[in-house]
């Protein structure tokens, strides 16, 4: 049996950890894998009994000088090098940008297949001039870089051969959409699951749903971010404490997808919104911001969803309104979108992979 192993900063929760453990899940009945992880830290997402776990080091990494910093990187790439000898790993994927950097290299220097997998969109994420070198100087040297959309492949092909470069989605976790039950009845919520970051935006959100809300209706925040306590003084300057409700982190957000009757995505930019596809899954009525990139692979506007112009608070209210004021819109958008979500079970994803996997270790 052949020998794959994914590597990746941590394995806890977040959407690049939640498709890693869902393909390494679903790949452990072809291959004997293993996950290196840069940091040892508790697993969110389940694992199946076979997969065999390592890690470079038992503490996250802290902020320090650039020449502690290429230290450290030196050692993790030392590790991961070593780990991939004595397990005589026989192909190796990466997920995230440091991962990305240091897997390649160590598996160019043992000669061993890489794929590296693109989760970000590299156009928002501005990396420091060494990391752009970096990235710069290591991606080409992989076999394939797994991106999520058009438009991260059109930015990855200024350095890499268009060749290397395949469009790969994000599967939908088979664990989660085993959860899905339609004979549960659905509450006036409008949902939004995601970190409280920034360029999520969730506090466009919470403007938006102060100018509709009537009081049938409640907003519910899944996850947990630095915006928290931002977000609730936001709330609390609303006078929305009892409409907005924030559940933080959550391994059931199933049972929020299956009560929930819209969803609302907010971002700047995204690599792919995870949570956008799983909500169409489940059958919410989505209305979601136009960002790059994704959004617009998923919603043909006033189909099967609607979308909207980054930060644009009152068209936002408008599609909210609209929804909360039609259920016929509401389901027909809902069975729609889950038309749509097929396309991306983790079955479909996953022999995707599979298919590039063999052709790189036939090879």
């Amino acid at each position: 049996m052949k020998k794959i192993a994914f590597l990746i900063y941590n394995l806890g929760s977040g959407g690049a950890e939640r498709v890693l453990s869902s393909l390494a899940n679903n790949f452990s009945d072809n291959y004997e894998v293993h996950i290196i992880t840069i940091v040892n830290t508790p697993l969110f997402y389940p694992l199946n009994a076979s997969i065999k776990m390592h890690y470079c080091r038992e503490n996250e990494i802290t902020k320090s000088n650039v020449l502690s910093s290429l230290s450290e990187n030196i050692r993790l790439y030392k590790k991961i090098k070593k780990t991939l000898t004595i397990e005589h790993i026989d192909l190796l994927i990466s997920f995230m940008t440091t991962s990305n950097v240091l897997g390649s290299l160590a598996a160019k220097s043992l000669n061993i297949p890489c794929i590296i997998s693109e989760r970000t969109n590299p156009s928002a994420i501005k990396l420091s001039f060494i990391w752009k070198r970096l990235v710069n100087y290591a991606y080409p040297k992989a076999d394939i870089i797994a991106v999520q959309s058009q438009s991260v492949k059109s930015f990855y092909k200024k350095i890499i051969d268009e060749k290397k470069i395949v469009i790969l989605p994000n599967p939908l976790s088979k664990e989660l959409s085993a959860l899905k039950n339609p004979e549960i009845n659905r509450n006036n919520v409008i949902l939004n699951v995601g970190r409280l970051v920034r360029s999520k935006n969730q506090d466009l959100l919470i403007k938006a749903f102060s100018k509709v809300n009537d009081g049938k209706w409640k907003l519910i925040l899944v996850g947990d971010g630095p915006m928290l306590s931002e977000y609730k003084e936001l709330v609390n300057k609303l006078d929305l404490e009892e409409k907005v409700e924030f559940v933080g982190k959550t391994k059931d957000v199933a049972s929020y997808y299956n009560t929930s009757k819209i969803f609302a995505f907010t971002s700047k930019y995204e690599g792919f919104p995870n949570a956008l596809i799983e909500a169409m899954y489940f059958e919410l009525a989505c209305v979601s911001t136009d960002c790059p990139s994704g959004p617009s692979e998923m919603i043909n506007h006033e189909e099967n969803g609607f979308l909207i112009p980054v930060g644009n608070q009152n068209l936002l209210e408008t599609y909210l309104k609209k929804l909360m004021d039609n259920e016929l819109l509401r389901i027909s958008f809902g069975k729609k979108g889950y038309e749509k979500s097929t396309d991306f079970e983790e079955i479909t994803v996953a022999n995707k992979w599979k298919s590039l996997i063999e052709k790189l270790l036939n090879n």
